[in-house]
């Protein structure tokens, strides 16, 4: 099993979709975002163990999320086909917090421009769509101009 994302710590158990919720207070917030990550947007017909091919589905849940929570999700899904969300949106906002959030650390000893690019390459996006998220996301903390900005303003 891969590491988990540590990302992951920052997300909202409210923001995911229903099934998402249901499956994370099952088998734990990380094997749920774990089975996301590699089935999500599929629908699995999760087995009960009674036939060759029921062990053969049932393998390939224990190798993503462990023998143990296979077992749960088996007890609590088995034999229907269960739609396993992909959780963009959810995703997608633990993201963009995280970039902004590590372009107000760099900016400290960075330009804003250096900061995007190499937020821009980190994260596999162009340093269009890093300005974007910077402008749309809610950040407490996020310090845009510097502190050499805040002295204008004094």
């Amino acid at each position: 099993m891969m590491p988990p994302n540590p990302q992951f710590e920052q997300l909202d158990l409210a923001s995911l979709p229903a099934t998402a919720r249901d499956m994370a207070q099952a088998i734990g917030l990380r094997k749920a975002l774990r089975l996301v990550e590699v089935l999500g947007g599929t629908t699995f017909p999760v087995p009960k163990r009674e036939t060759k091919l029921g062990e053969m589905r049932f393998a390939v849940l224990a190798g993503v999320v462990g023998v143990d929570a296979a077992e749960v999700l088996v007890r609590r899904y088995g034999s229907t086909d269960l739609y396993i969300p992909r959780c963009a949106d959810a995703l997608r906002r633990v993201r963009d917090t995280a970039i902004c959030r590590e372009y107000d650390r760099l900016i400290q000893t960075m330009s804003g421009n250096q900061a995007v690019q190499r937020l821009a390459r980190a994260n596999s996006l162009c340093d269009r769509r890093i300005f974007d998220i910077l402008k749309q996301t809610p950040v407490p903390t996020l310090n845009v101009g510097g502190t050499g900005q805040l002295r204008l303003l004094a």
